[in-house]
């Protein structure tokens, strides 16, 4: 209702993401969301691939068919646990080179072995340079110790020397006050 309230209500697409065509809605530059950190949450069953509300094949396919300039997907600290590690990294190689789509059949481990063999400077697909880090919103002047993994990328088309926002010195007054 928010949404519909402030934006045109014709851009507002109230579905279940895993029906949704995202060719649907045209050109999109930036594509920035959030899939459900539960199955990846310290506080949650930490079933990463195996949980039904992991949507970041969903995102995945959504910069494989928008194609945008830039995207940024923020998720829980515990998406970077040793025990997701072989995971994490086949969202990264998807997200780098989004028209190898996964074979039918083919296991998610099976296919991140054919992407870890893709030499990206070779590689003549649709491809994105992407980079992921750990933050902490108190070390940029958030008055709350929240940590997320942010991933982003950049077309592999698009010129941009894009480097992490320096972390403000803050921390101490905001820890202080807290």
């Amino acid at each position: 209702k928010s949404l519909r309230e402030n934006f045109n209500p014709t851009l507002v697409h109230e579905t279940d993401v895993r029906n949704f065509d995202f060719t649907s809605v045209g050109k999109v530059d930036v594509v920035a969301g959030g899939p459900p950190c539960q199955p990846f949450s310290l506080g949650g069953l930490a079933r990463a691939h195996e949980d039904s509300r992991d949507m970041f094949p969903e995102a995945i396919r959504a910069i494989h068919e928008l194609r945008p300039e830039a995207f940024v997907f923020e998720n829980v600290k515990g998406l970077l646990r040793k025990s997701f590690s072989d995971y994490f990294s086949y969202i990264v190689l998807r997200l780098t080179f989004p028209d190898q789509t996964i074979a039918k059949g083919m296991s998610w481990r099976e296919h991140l072995n054919e992407l870890r063999r893709i030499d990206y400077s070779r590689y003549k697909g649709l491809k994105y340079a992407v980079q992921y880090k750990l933050v902490n919103a108190v070390d940029y002047g958030i008055p709350q110790n929240r940590e997320r993994v942010f991933i982003v990328g950049f077309r592999n088309d698009v010129s941009i020397d894009w480097k992490w926002p320096e972390e403000t010195s803050e921390r101490k007054t905001i820890a202080q006050t807290i």
